[in-house]
């Protein structure tokens, strides 16, 4: 749901391209737009224009913001994925002990996977939490099945890890937010700009070339964008550690500067897949092989370009 009101249609991430096929269009078209009104379509008025888009691009996709968002996405995408195999190996400990205060079942193991499962950061850190009390009440017959103290300390610090990112990638959504939001009114002053000039265009155009009306009308700017945004294609293999292709993989793409659901594949008893139509952004895309091994990786899905990327488990130390 849109947060800000703007004064056109559209999403706000969505007015930087708006905009610019606006201006386009303008430039393509100025010669019609000097003879009605000279004074006001000159070099000067598209240099203004370009200034003013610049500013809001800045403020709309904020580069730096952007890219910090970025990393502490993944940061902490990985660092709740990698929890998986910490719980594999905690298990088999739990299971080795006697004299446990609480039953397997009842242990926290079962809550943190299903936290890892749904990328719940939230809710991580409660079962996390919730986990290592009953490793601190049990430490005494867990050290006896070969678990460690710095196997409990690296627990707790990955815990405080996964907390602060989670933290930190909250102000920052909320930065990127905030600056939306407080210069609302430089945004729609500028698309006031643009507003006079779909009005003129179809002042120009609506009787003498209507099929240039469409570079002019808001609705139809929108529909072009939106088709085009499903022109995108992320296609590659799969492989494993040792480098060789890894078919029945599962693989999640989600959006990682924005808090989306993501869209999933099966490759079944492929090593390829495809992810057709994902919206022109970043994705941290999760890699389930058929073993159960799973990692992740960055990738940018690009409107009407094909992007070629093969996935790489890591390599086993």
């Amino acid at each position: 749901m849109e947060k800000y009101k703007l004064i056109i249609v559209g999403r706000t991430e969505e007015v930087p391209i708006i905009t610019q096929m606006t201006i386009d269009a303008l430039v393509a078209d100025m010669l019609a737009f000097h003879g009605y009104k000279p004074t006001k379509y000159t070099d000067d008025f598209v240099e203004a224009l370009l200034l003013k888009q610049e500013g809001i691009n800045a403020i709309i996709l904020p580069k730096v913001l952007t890219a910090e968002l970025k990393v502490i996405t993944f940061r902490l995408h990985t660092n709740i994925i990698g929890l998986r195999n910490t719980m594999n190996l905690l298990e088999g400990y739990v299971v080795d002990a006697n004299g446990l205060t609480v039953s397997v079942k009842d242990f926290g193991i079962k809550d943190v996977r299903d936290k890892i499962s749904t990328g719940d950061a939230e809710g991580m850190n409660g079962a996390l939490s919730f986990l290592l009390i009953n490793i601190d009440n049990n430490i005494a017959a867990l050290l006896l099945t070969d678990y460690t103290a710095d196997n409990r300390d690296a627990l707790e610090a990955m815990k405080i890890a996964i907390f602060n990112d989670n933290l930190a990638q909250v102000a920052k959504e909320r930065e990127r937010s905030d600056l939306v939001m407080n210069n609302l009114d430089l945004i729609n002053d500028f698309l006031k700009d643009i507003k006079a000039i779909w009005a003129d265009g179809k002042r120009l155009f609506r009787i003498n070339n209507k099929s240039k009306l469409g570079d002019y009308t808001n609705t139809d700017i929108i529909r072009r964008i939106r088709r085009d945004e499903l022109h995108t294609l992320i296609k590659g293999n799969v492989y494993n550690s040792n480098g060789e292709l890894s078919s029945g993989a599962k693989i999640v793409a989600r959006p990682s500067t924005e808090g989306k659901r993501g869209k999933t594949i099966q490759c079944k008893s492929s090593s390829k897949f495809e992810f057709k139509g994902l919206r022109p952004i970043n994705y941290i895309l999760t890699v389930t092989l058929r073993n159960g091994n799973i990692f992740a990786t960055n990738v940018d899905a690009v409107t009407n370009q094909v992007v070629i990327l093969d996935l790489h488990e890591p390599a086993i130390d």
